[in-house]
């Protein structure tokens, strides 16, 4: 073979080679998703180490700057609970509308309802939907009327009503001009029930909109707020979807069932997933890479949006100082992480249950027992590191006193009694200086067996004397087992539980 022929060989080898990858190229589309779920804080956690939704926007432009065909999607709970939803602006609490003006600025494109999103009243939900300028995916929740009808939840402006769409489609491009459907069913599960929302049973739901909107896409994927479990059940019974991006637990995991995965990255945006597709539009075939990202001091917080995070914290704040809180005032430095988690905190005693409780033992006078219900810890998170009175106000968003209580032995044993039934919800005790012998299962007070007919003074959050708790209607100042009820004074501590632990940290 001569050296001229050799190289002619080559040179149309090349070519044929050089073609095939422009062909190829013409007929594959990417696109991205970017993932987060369960944020409550538009500001950075940890003295602004991690998080932030002025994070979640960089990220999104340094996507899109790869890829237009990027998409931003949250998977549920982003209305509540937050304490800065809680605090009142012209006497109007604002519940979730920081978070929507956040999501907003940040390009949000695509949420699910999480259950927390019900946490709020029925007109606050509608607001704050009109409000937003994202897409809201329903496919297994309903709205009820005042008079008991259903009907889609829906953004209104004036005379117009857009329905939420039970799936979307979104279409995605090349450079080529050759494209691929996208569809995303939502499904959420049923946790907070309220009079205003409805719940179809989720697989139903899903089976009959995913019949639907399969035919219509290419590549289908659900975005989700369910338990673990309930994603794989989903993962099992629709086994063609791409990706299931889904919300509900707090801490970040990648669940593979069968050739389907199941993502959940970090709450508050500690971390964000970046879901990246390749779909071969002659083969059909879609490869999907998940990668977590961690959303720290090496991702810059977007400007624009740290502005619209600074308003929102500024008029907080000073609603927070009117009530006699620093936020910003570091407290103590943990030495230890502090367990707020509602998996952990609903279903065993945890080091912060702890330190609430012993803080309202402290404070008491005469105490012999200091109770609380799981439920007044709304963080459903972890704390460490420098511990700031924020974090305390967004670990107790709603507050409340602590009153002191002289009840009967009797009254006592039913209390405790009633809060371990309540094992897996908010009204499982957080209990201090009270305890239950392992073998005769009887409840101790100071190493001693509770008298049935003996007084004992007890630390009580005011919730708990409301009978409003699970289970717990008996537990009211009418009582007969109760024999005094002391409730504290403007200047007392115990005015309101936050500070009461705020004096115990500090100490």
């Amino acid at each position: 073979m001569t050296k001229k022929y050799f190289l002619s060989v080559m040179m149309l080898l090349l070519t044929a080679t050089g073609l095939q990858a422009q062909l190829c190229g013409k007929n594959v589309v990417k696109f991205t998703f970017l993932q987060v779920n369960d944020v409550y804080e538009i500001a950075p956690l940890n003295n602004g180490a991690v998080g932030g939704m002025a994070r979640v926007a960089t990220l999104k432009k340094q996507l899109l700057a790869q890829n237009p065909n990027t998409y931003l999607v949250l998977a549920g709970d982003f209305l509540s609970p937050s304490v800065m939803g809680t605090v009142k602006i012209d006497g109007k609490k604002i519940s979730g509308a920081q978070m929507v003006d956040c999501m907003n600025a940040a390009g949000m494109d695509f949420v699910a309802f999480g259950n927390h999103e019900f946490d709020i009243k029925d007109a606050e939900l509608k607001d704050r939907i009109n409000e937003s300028k994202f897409t809201w995916i329903s496919t297994n929740v309903s709205h009820v009327t005042t008079d008991g009808e259903k009907e889609s939840f829906a953004k209104t402006a004036g005379s117009t009503r857009e329905e939420f769409p039970k799936y979307i489609l979104v279409t995605a491009k090349n450079k080529a001009g050759k494209s691929v459907k996208i569809g995303i069913l939502s499904a959420t599960l049923p946790a907070n029930k309220q009079e205003f929302v409805s719940y179809e049973d989720f697989k139903i739901a899903a089976r009959k909109t995913y019949d639907e909107m399969s035919p219509k896409s290419d590549v289908t994927l659900g975005l989700t707020h369910l338990s673990i479990q309930e994603d794989i059940e989903l993962a099992k019974m629709l086994p063609k979807l791409s990706l299931i991006m889904g919300g509900h637990e707090h801490d970040n995991m990648l669940v593979n069932v069968g050739n389907l995965r199941v993502a959940k990255a970090d709450a508050n945006a500690k971390t964000a997933f970046i879901h990246t597709f390749t779909y071969n539009i002659k083969t059909k075939k879609v490869t999907v890479k998940s990668r977590l990202q961690k959303l720290d001091e090496s991702v810059a917080l977007d400007p624009e949006v740290n502005k619209t995070v600074a308003k929102w914290t500024e008029k907080s704040n000073a609603a927070f100082k009117a009530q006699g809180f620093n936020p910003d005032e570091v407290v103590t430095t943990l030495t230890e992480v502090y367990d707020g988690r509602e998996t952990e905190i609903r279903n065993h005693p945890t080091n912060l249950g702890t330190s609430i409780t012993k803080a309202m033992f402290e404070a008491t006078p005469s105490c012999e027992v200091a109770v609380m219900n799981s439920g007044g810890v709304r963080i459903d998170d972890q704390l460490s590191g420098k511990l700031t009175q924020y974090d305390v106000l967004r670990t107790m968003p709603f507050g409340g006193s602590v009153y002191t209580v002289e009840m009967k032995g009797s009254l006592l044993m039913q209390i405790l009694d009633t809060g371990d039934k309540n094992k897996g919800s908010g009204g499982y005790l957080q209990v201090y200086n009270a305890s239950q012998d392992p073998s005769s299962k009887e409840r101790m007070v100071n190493g001693a067996k509770i008298d049935a007919n003996k007084t004992y003074v007890v630390a009580i959050n005011d919730f708990l004397m409301t009978g409003k708790e699970k289970n717990m209607d008996f537990l009211t100042e009418t009582n007969p087992g109760i024999v005094k009820v002391t409730k504290p004074g403007e200047s007392d501590i115990r005015k309101d539980i936050r500070l009461t632990w705020i004096q115990s940290l500090k100490k």
